[in-house]
C-alpha cells in the first residue's frame, strides 16, 4: 500500500485508490475465510457478499469498498505495522460486520440487499441465521489465528466491539416502540452503538496489530466513535431528503417506518408548533401505509421544526470532533497518509450537506 498524502484537489481519487488497495489486500483473504465454512453456509455467505447467484454461479458484482478493512489496515499503518500484519484484522471486521448485516436484514424485515433479495428471502430464515453466526465464530477464529502476543489485545477489541453492536441493535429494536414524548438524543445515542461499535473496533483491531500505546488507541477509539455518530446522522438525513436514485434506498424509507431517526427526535424535542403537530401525526399512527403525500408532509413539518438542520449541525460537529481526536491520536502528517481522507469520505458520501446550510439554534433535548 502506498504512503503517499493526497494531492490537494485529488482527494476522492485518493480515497477511491486508497480503498482498491485495501480490498485488494483484504478480500483473497476474505474469501478464503466464507469458503471455510459448512458449504451451504458458505453458498449464503457468498451470496450475501454479492459474490455468487443463489445457486452458486459467481457474479460480476463489485464486491463493495470493505470500509471497515480500510479502517483496520489504516489505523495498523498510522503506527507502522505492515498490511500483512494487519490483514486478518481486517478480515474479522468485514465478518464481524456481515454477521451483523444478516441478521439485521432479517430483523427488520428487509427484503433486499444491493438491489437482490436478502439472504433470508433468498435462502430462509434459519440458514441467514445460521450464517451469520457461522462468520461471527470465523471472525474470532482468523484473529485468534494471527501470530504475537499483541492480537490477544486485538481480540479483545473484537469482542467489545460486538458486544456494542449487540446492545446497540437491541436499542435500536426498542427506539421506535419509545412513545413519540418521550423518546430523546440520549437514546438515539444508544441506538447508534449498532454502527459506532464496530466502526471503534475497527481502528482498535489495526492499532492494537500494531501494537500502538493504550492512550494512542483511546484516541483513536474516541475518533472512530464520533465518526459513527457522524455517519448515522448524515444517513439519516439522506433517507429522508437525499436522492433516492443515487442512494439507492427507498424514497423517504424511514419516515415510511416512522422511525426514530435524529432529525425527527430534533423536531419532536423542538417545542415548534412544526414539531407538535409531527408529534401528533406519529402518536395517531393507524398502521396503514402512508402514501407518498402524507409522507412528504411528515418531511416538511420535520424540516420546519428544525429537524434537519440539528441533524446537518451533528453531522458537522461529530465529523469536527472525530478529526481532532484522529489527530490526538496520530501523526497527523501520517494520518493525511489515508485515515484522514477515509474520515472525511465515511461522511461526506452521503447526500445530506445543503450548500446554504446555516448554523441555528440546537433544538431542545437533541444529542449533540
Amino acid at each position: 500500500m502506498k504512503d503517499a498524502k493526497a494531492p490537494i484537489g485529488t482527494a476522492t481519487d485518493f480515497v477511491k485508490e486508497t480503498l482498491a488497495e485495501c480490498r485488494q489486500a483484504t478480500l483473497p483473504a476474505l474469501r478464503e475465510a466464507v469458503e471455510g465454512l459448512h458449504p451451504r453456509l458458505a453458498r449464503v455467505g457468498a451470496y450475501h457478499l454479492g459474490w455468487c447467484e443463489r445457486d452458486g454461479t459467481p457474479t460480476d458484482l463489485h464486491p463493495g469498498k470493505l470500509m471497515r478493512a480500510a479502517l483496520t489496515l489504516l489505523s495498523a499503518r498510522a503506527f507502522g505495522a505492515g498490511t500483512a500484519t494487519a490483514v486478518p484484522g481486517a478480515v474479522a471486521v468485514e465478518l464481524v460486520h456481515n454477521f451483523s448485516l444478516l441478521h439485521d436484514d432479517l430483523m427488520d424485515a428487509d427484503e433486499t440487499r444491493r438491489g437482490r433479495p436478502a439472504a433470508w428471502v433468498a435462502f430462509g430464515p434459519g440458514l441467514a441465521v445460521l450464517a451469520g453466526d457461522a462468520l461471527l465464530s470465523q471472525a474470532t477464529s482468523v484473529l485468534a489465528d494471527a501470530d504475537g502476543a499483541p492480537p490477544h489485545r486485538a481480540s479483545r477489541a473484537l469482542a467489545r466491539a460486538v458486544d456494542t453492536i449487540i446492545r446497540g441493535q437491541a436499542a435500536d429494536l426498542a427506539l421506535n416502540h419509545f412513545p413519540v414524548d418521550r423518546v430523546t438524543g440520549e437514546d438515539y445515542l444508544a441506538a447508534c452503538a449498532k454502527t459506532t461499535g464496530l466502526l471503534c473496533g475497527s481502528v482498535e483491531v489495526g492499532a492494537a496489530l500494531a501494537g500502538a500505546p493504550l492512550p494512542a488507541v483511546r484516541a483513536l477509539s474516541t475518533a472512530a466513535w464520533n465518526l459513527g455518530v457522524a455517519w448515522q446522522v448524515a444517513d439519516d438525513i439522506e433517507s429522508v431528503w437525499g436522492d433516492a436514485a443515487a442512494s439507492g434506498k427507498p424514497p423517504l424509507g424511514d419516515l415510511r417506518q416512522h422511525k426514530r431517526t435524529y432529525p425527527v427526535i430534533a423536531a419532536l424535542r423542538s417545542g415548534t408548533p412544526a414539531g407538535l403537530r409531527l408529534a401528533e401525526r406519529l402518536d395517531s399512527d393507524s398502521g396503514k401505509e402512508p402514501t407518498d403525500a402524507e409522507l412528504l408532509a411528515l418531511a416538511d413539518l420535520v424540516e420546519r421544526a428544525g429537524g434537519r438542520e440539528a441533524a446537518e449541525r451533528s453531522a458537522r460537529d461529530h465529523l469536527d470532533r472525530a478529526l481532532r481526536a484522529l489527530d490526538r491520536a496520530v501523526d497527523p502528517a501520517t494520518a493525511e497518509n489515508g485515515l484522514t481522507a477515509l474520515f472525511r469520505h465515511v461522511v461526506d458520501r452521503h447526500d445530506w450537506r445543503r450548500p446554504t446550510a446555516e448554523p441555528g439554534p440546537v433544538a431542545e433535548g437533541a444529542a449533540t
